[in-house]
């Protein structure tokens, strides 16, 4: 499983201020923010699904003997199907940084920026290996249910809401002007 410690927080680069800056910029690089909070919510969904499957777990002899109830065939489909289509959101968000308001922040930008936006393009690599992670815990859980199983699942789902959390509040800090300023959002 990919660790959070690879977001290597410590060694965050900072963007510079970026001189003639207006709040005006500002605000129009909190959009990324608000996005952000779009994404966090789906995350906490998904929290609340999981501790439907615990409450389900805990009257339950085994996970192997709970799938066979439907709500646990329920929740656990209902996991799937909601974790999917955020793990897809959360693609194409990348996607978009990625391709279309990162290469502005590289072309118009200082060298700090550059610094920051490379660094955003690192941990989004580190966000799809969770996604790959949990994709693969879901399939395996539902193959072979078992409380082993469902604990990976359980565990990769916290490591990446975690590593989301640093991820967009790094990213929301250091572009919250850029974005603006430089027209990329």
């Amino acid at each position: 499983m990919t660790e959070i410690a690879e977001l290597k927080e410590a060694e965050r680069p900072h963007a510079p201020k970026i001189p003639g800056a207006t709040e005006a910029h500002r605000r129009q690089g909190r959009h990324l923010a608000a996005i952000h909070r779009m994404h966090l919510r789906d995350m906490a969904e998904i929290r609340q699904l999981m501790g439907r499957i615990d409450d389900d777990l805990s009257s339950a002899q085994a996970l192997a003997e709970a799938v066979q109830t439907s709500a646990m065939k329920r929740n656990l489909l209902g996991f799937g199907s909601l974790c999917g289509h955020e793990c897809n959101n959360l693609l194409f968000h990348h996607g978009a940084e990625d391709q279309q308001i990162f290469p502005i922040l590289e072309q118009r930008g200082s060298d700090g920026l550059r610094a920051v936006v490379q660094k955003l393009r690192q941990e989004h690599v580190l966000v799809h290996a969770l996604l790959d992670d949990l994709e693969s815990g879901a399939r395996a859980l539902l193959s072979a249910p078992g409380p082993g199983r469902y604990a990976t699942l359980r565990a990769t789902f916290e490591q990446l809401e975690a590593v989301l959390k640093s991820h967009f509040r790094y990213e929301e800090t250091e572009l919250e002007t850029a974005l603006g300023f430089h027209a990329a959002f």
